[in-house]
């Protein structure tokens, strides 16, 4: 797999920190979250910089912070559309190819599931076109199981890209699966994969360091690790010395350990 960093992980560090950083731990490339990269400052022209000073490969994660794409006030939905416009033109400037979206939410009620869903799907009609103009995949990610988050099941999911060009695809995100299922099973079931999302979660909380949570991630890391998907390490910590980055490189050292003694 190509292991990746999200830039949250790392928050209150400048790009070039990050470049660094990326390199001592000899990760493949950073996620950049755009409302980082906008509240922080950072020049796109520094960013292009440094990606290629440590030959790291870059992805996006949109705007998605306060926005709906599907809200039931039109105002809302216009300018969270907007601000995904700007995370793509953002990717674009950064020489980015990927960016991954949120789907968007109900504002109200379950029984307004339909009414969002085609919402949903007419704005993602605009932004296909946008996509496909800047020659950019927008990778819709599933969400978690909780209230108003209705894109948080595979069926709900390729409903949304089975019909649509291959500028649209999939972010799996691992600690998004309720911990009743099986993160294999619900991973192979999703169409048009091409990026992964990785961290734990507990009962309690989403994304917290791997190993700490309750997902049964092993068998799973195995089957992924022998692939070749972009597989982003989350999380939000503003430490200064990048505890919660380093115990998710922990774990995965511990795991390739263990499948070099197994030969997997």
């Amino acid at each position: 797999m190509k292991l990746y960093a999200s830039s949250t992980l790392m928050w209150g560090k400048g790009i070039r920190e990050i470049g660094q950083l990326a390199n001592k731990f000899k990760l493949d490339g950073i996620e950049l979250w755009a409302e980082q990269a906008w509240f922080c400052h950072m020049s796109t022209r520094e960013i292009v910089q440094v990606s290629r000073h440590y030959g790291l490969g870059v992805t996006v994660h949109a705007a998605s912070w306060d926005l709906n794409i599907c809200s039931l006030n039109e105002r809302t939905r216009r300018k969270s559309l907007e601000e995904i416009y700007r995370s793509i033109d953002f990717a674009a400037a950064i020489q980015a190819t990927d960016v991954t979206i949120h789907p968007g939410r109900r504002t109200l009620s379950n029984e307004w599931t339909p009414w969002h869903e085609e919402v949903l799907n007419q704005s993602l009609d605009q932004l296909e076109e946008v996509a496909n103009d800047y020659g950019i995949t927008l990778s819709i990610e599933l969400m978690e199981e909780i209230n108003k988050e209705f894109i948080t099941t595979a069926d709900a999911l390729n409903r949304l890209v089975d019909h649509r060009s291959e500028a649209i695809q999939t972010t799996f995100d691992a600690a998004h699966i309720s911990l009743d299922k099986d993160v294999i099973q619900v991973f192979a079931t999703l169409h048009r994969v091409n990026k992964i999302h990785l961290s734990d979660s507990t009962a309690t909380q989403y994304h917290v360091p791997l190993g700490e949570g309750e997902i049964k991630l092993k068998r799973f890391l195995e089957q992924i690790m022998k692939k070749d998907f972009i597989t982003v390490l989350e999380g939000y910590d503003t430490s200064e010395n990048v505890s919660m980055l380093r115990k998710h490189l922990s774990y995965l050292e511990t795991c390739y350990e263990t499948m070099k003694e197994m030969k997997v």
